[in-house]
């Protein structure tokens, strides 16, 4: 199975959905999941680059390559740092994209993702939240 680290829908190798995170909770209408709405769909083409992953739902479109153009000077300077190639370790990012703006509006609208993707925090605060019903919590002068 597949379970997407952004919402925490999860999928079996066919990609059919098969569990959706807090269902009852989400608000789905009663038509949501039918007849495989739902499930992934087949990408029309796949490319790597040493080792990043691109996928085209539309089947007509450039070479990665051609599409990455001088791009690719960048990530074989990131990659080319070790012999043993690159390992990618959990952790926050910053960057700054070329992009519309309306990506990072929906991203911080969409609070459904919240548990999967940031699910220490999710955790710490649900925490939280029961040890003040059990009044555990109690503060604290730091002078």
């Amino acid at each position: 199975t597949y379970t997407c680290p952004f919402h925490g829908w999860t999928f079996n190798n066919s990609g059919k959905l098969l569990k959706v995170k807090d269902p009852a909770e989400a608000g789905y209408s009663d038509c949501f999941n039918k007849d495989g709405s739902h499930d992934l769909k087949k990408v029309a083409r796949f490319e790597s680059y040493k080792g990043f992953l691109f996928g085209s739902l539309n089947p007509d479109v450039p070479s990665l390559e051609e599409f990455l153009g001088e791009t690719t000077k960048i990530i074989d300077m990131i990659v080319g740092q070790s012999d043993q190639g690159l390992e990618v370790l959990r952790g926050s990012s910053t960057y700054t994209y070329e992009g519309n703006w309306k990506l990072t509006a929906e991203n911080g609208a969409d609070g459904y993702h919240v548990s999967a993707v940031h699910w220490n925090y999710a955790a710490t605060t649900q925490h939280r939240k029961e040890a003040q019903a059990a009044d555990n919590i109690r503060a604290m002068s730091a002078g």
